[in-house]
């Protein structure tokens, strides 16, 4: 990644992002593998769960990026 000038940024393993509402940020443990569609109950948000994650583990990308590279001016 450093030779092309990218940065690689790990989320972490146990990270609950197909578990974890996009919208209203509520998690859900006992989601299923099985549960691919899901209603959120907490803001009845929909959406397929691998967007779901991709979208959560973008996010999670982006925060921690901010936390460790502080801007300067």
């Amino acid at each position: 990644a450093e030779w092309y000038g990218s940065t690689v940024i790990k989320v972490g393993k146990f990270f609950p992002s197909s578990k974890t509402c996009c919208a209203c940020g509520h998690v859900h443990k006992e989601l299923k593998l099985s549960d691919r569609v899901y209603v959120w109950p907490a803001c009845g948000h929909v959406m397929g769960r691998d967007h779901q994650a991709a979208v959560n583990i973008r996010e999670e990308e982006v925060r921690i990026y901010i936390s460790t590279h502080p801007l300067t001016a």
